[in-house]
């Protein structure tokens, strides 16, 4: 007993030391996250890219506008970053097919080129790059029931995080080149919502949600033809807007830093398994991200 003590017991306690210094590390690294007041002071030019190299690992990242236009030169830009990345791992944003990933990307070989540009923008483009050539690929971002339970934790209300969860969709909806009404548009995202956080006694439904948008806007939101669609929810507090804002920029503001922090752990995780990583975000992202990627790159 003395001798299986005097062997196990520092090795443990080293292994339980070293988890311990890494996870201090990961946290230097999440706390470089450019702050929301910080990024609004800034100017970048869109698309934003930048590549990071150490060793044999490296990582180019593309921040792209959103767009759902198949004719814009954009996708060009991407397909030749692309190629020459040639990723061992594709990273997208928004894109949720927990337990079905496998249909779901026979669905997108399926897809043409404008198909997967009109239904996904960027994302499904990048996507159909990466599964055409049999790339793995992650869409790193935290489960909406996750990202919700933040958001009540931080002290914001079922009301609002409803309302901010559906005017987040208008924006997306307004780039659609074939538009059959919000209504009907939003109600996988309803149902989607409900499943995720199921409180009960709440209210569900479209027209709860826009009496809401129309308490917290002060005034009704005309869905098909808003020109504020995404001033609405834009997470920066810019200054010559604050006044403006409302408590859903500031839900988009809360949501966003723990996005960005979910995405670069995976970040973290996934430079020990690949060495090819080619990312297509929202050019904010990128930049938001940049610093603390820089800095786990130095680290590693």
């Amino acid at each position: 007993m003395p001798i299986f003590e005097s062997v196990v017991g520092p090795q443990k306690e080293q292994s339980f030391e070293k988890k311990e210094n890494q996870t201090e590390t990961l946290e230097s690294v999440l706390d470089s996250i450019m702050s929301a007041e910080e990024y609004s002071h800034i100017e970048y030019p869109t698309p934003y890219t930048f590549e990071l190299k150490t060793g044999d690992t490296q990582l180019h990242y593309f921040g792209s506008p959103h767009i759902s236009d198949p004719q814009n030169p954009l996708f060009t830009e991407i397909e030749a970053a692309f190629n020459k990345v040639n990723p061992d791992i594709v990273f997208v944003e928004g894109i949720n097919v927990s337990g079905y990933k496998t249909k779901f990307n026979e669905k997108v070989k399926s897809a043409t080129r404008e198909e997967a540009i009109d239904r996904m923008g960027e994302s499904g483009f990048t996507l159909k790059l990466g599964v055409d050539k049999g790339i793995d690929w992650s869409s790193p971002e935290p489960t909406d029931e996750d990202l919700y339970k933040n958001l009540l934790a931080k002290g914001f209300s079922k009301d609002q995080i409803f309302a901010w969860d559906v005017f987040l969709i208008l924006p997306q909806y307004h780039r659609q080149t074939n538009k059959q009404g919000f209504k009907q548009y939003i109600q996988p995202f309803l149902e989607s919502f409900k499943q995720a956080t199921y409180w009960e006694g709440f209210d569900y439904s479209y027209e709860r949600v826009m009496q809401l948008g129309e308490q917290i806007f002060g005034e009704a939101v005309d869905v098909e033809n808003d020109p504020n669609a995404l001033d609405r929810i834009d997470p920066i507090p810019w200054d010559e807007k604050k006044e403006k804002q409302t408590i859903l920029n500031r839900i988009g503001e809360a949501s966003s830093l723990f996005r960005d922090r979910k995405i670069v752990s995976d970040i973290a995780e996934t430079i020990k398994t690949h060495k090819r990583i080619f990312i297509v975000y929202g050019a904010s992202h990128a930049v938001m991200q940049e610093p603390a990627l820089r800095k786990l790159f130095a680290l590693k």
